[in-house]
């Protein structure tokens, strides 16, 4: 998704624009190999819809005749917090719901279309080209990429020249290795030992389901209940069901065990899910073991024409849906950068700038790592919850323990105080910074609902209200019928200034 977003922007600034990946792209939304992670939940946040909206108008519009399911008057996702439910409003307008793959297909398709935009597929990048026509002795220019087109012979490198190099290749990025080979040192970076352990799977709603949520997270508590649950509705009257575990605790991938941890959970509302669905696909099952977080931008020096974002900078734990959302933001500060630095000024009459000034590159990894420090900050303080959890790298900050206890006691507050779960949501959603927490607002609210008495004490005891829950429990157990998977889901011409994502 970072590269495709990417791909996006650089078609705002240069002439040509080529789409390398390692995958032969389907022809419908469907799973891909190079993209394991779509068998498992996405949660696309309010701050990533927004975005995608304005880089692609009418995508909503399009996924809706794609098939993505419409819904009115729910909580677009509950949340269950470690103390209940938080008591979050339904909305009035339509909203799409949709899976990672049909949403990232919708993009790749309007991407196609694009006439100065091409795509290759089953192509992998083995190197950084340094010897185009742009290198000088002595010059610190990456000049394009040396590719392979999977399947063939392992000497057969051809060199794509690209004005600027945008490495999106996410976790198994090469670009620590390419830039220690070219001379520029070692990588500094952060890993999170989360023992992160996941196992999903796509069931048919239910007709007549009575939640009035499209979907919901149960989080775990920690430190003695290491087990979270999501259900997002998706496309077809769909749910994406995944099952997580931390530090090293993991969901089983066969039928009784995958139903057990789900009942196990500490609320019933995924359990009574999953049982009356119908599921459509098998369990997959996966491990990530470690998050990381490159520092790219404290390398003494670096090349012009290469920069690194999205996931190959930063690859958050999963189980917090945050991962489409910054790769959007790492979109927007591309752009931004690139604006900023375009050579001739902006306003110039030409609409792609011939090349970018000196210092591009290094400033936006600067302006990248501070995009992203606020989330993964948010991410590894909730990981370092859980015992055996470890932070390399780095020294856990010395706020982090009373920040925790902080948080954990506005969501007590919350559970029974509507402003204090809207409050959360938004920083969730990332629509608002970790600020929202704090603060004299903040603190009355927390006050009042102590001295009533009310604090972990939540407006309603489940994710489903009493009588929904109810209602769940008279269906009849669904028959496990798996079948094959969710319904469907070159030469510069003159004068012309490329790029390669």
């Amino acid at each position: 998704m970072g590269g495709l977003l990417a791909a996006r922007v650089l078609l705002d600034h240069f002439d040509r624009v080529t789409l390398l990946d390692r995958d032969r792209f389907p022809e419908s939304p469907a799973h891909r190999s190079g993209a394991p992670q779509s068998y498992h939940a996405h949660g696309l946040l309010l701050r990533g819809r927004e975005i995608i909206e304005a880089l692609f108008p009418g995508i909503e519009e399009d996924l809706r005749a794609a098939g993505a399911t419409v819904e009115r008057d729910r909580v677009p996702f509950q949340v269950v917090s470690p103390f209940g439910p938080l008591p979050l409003m339904s909305i009035d307008y339509e909203f799409g719901v949709y899976s990672r793959f049909l949403l990232e297909w919708q993009i790749r398709e309007r991407l196609a279309a694009h006439s100065r935009l091409r795509l290759l597929g089953g192509t992998e990048v083995v190197g950084l080209d340094t010897g185009g026509p742009a290198a000088r002795p002595g010059s610190d220019r990456v000049t394009g990429v040396r590719t392979r087109h999977r399947g063939a012979d392992i000497g057969a490198i051809s060199v794509l020249a690209a004005d600027l190099v945008v490495d999106a290749s996410g976790r198994r990025s090469k670009a620590p290795d390419w830039l220690r080979e070219l001379g520029y040192g070692e990588v500094a970076e952060e890993t999170i030992t989360s023992g992160i352990g996941y196992a999903s799977r796509f069931y048919a709603k239910p007709d007549g389901f009575p939640g009035d949520w499209s979907g919901i997270v149960v989080n775990g508590r920690a430190p003695d209940n290491p087990r979270s649950g999501l259900v997002l509705g998706i496309e077809k009257d769909q749910w994406h069901v995944t099952l997580g575990g931390s530090a090293g605790a993991a969901p089983p991938t066969d039928e009784a065990g995958f139903l057990r941890w789900a009942r196990d959970l500490p609320d019933p509302t995924v359990y009574e899910c999953i049982r009356i669905a119908r599921p459509l696909t098998p369990i997959r099952g996966h491990r990530t073991l470690t998050n990381r977080l490159r520092h790219f931008e404290r390398l003494a020096r670096w090349p012009s024409g290469f920069v690194v974002t999205a996931d190959a900078v930063c690859a958050f734990n999963p189980i917090y849906g945050q991962g489409m959302t910054v790769a959007a933001t790492d979109a927007l500060v591309l752009d931004e950068c690139l604006r900023d630095h375009a050579d001739p000024p902006r306003g110039d009459v030409r609409p792609h700038p011939a090349r970018t000034r000196p210092g591009f590159e290094r400033e936006f990894q600067r302006r990248l790592a501070k995009n992203v420090a606020t989330a993964w900050m948010v991410a590894s303080s909730e990981d370092l919850r859980w015992p055996g959890t470890a932070l390399h790298g780095a020294r856990p900050r010395r706020s982090g323990k009373a920040a925790r206890r902080w948080i954990d006691l506005v969501l007590r507050a919350a559970v029974a105080d509507p402003h204090l779960a809207e409050r959360y949501f938004n920083l969730i959603m990332m629509m608002a910074p970790p600020a929202t927490l704090f603060g004299p607002r903040v603190l009355a609210h927390v006050a009042r609902t102590a001295i009533a008495g009310r604090l972990g004490v939540p407006s309603r005891e489940f994710g489903l209200t009493d009588a929904s829950l109810a209602a769940v429990r008279a269906f009849p157990d669904a028959r496990p019928e798996p079948g094959d998977g969710p319904a469907a889901p070159g030469p510069k011409a003159p004068g012309q200034h490329r790029a390669v994502t």
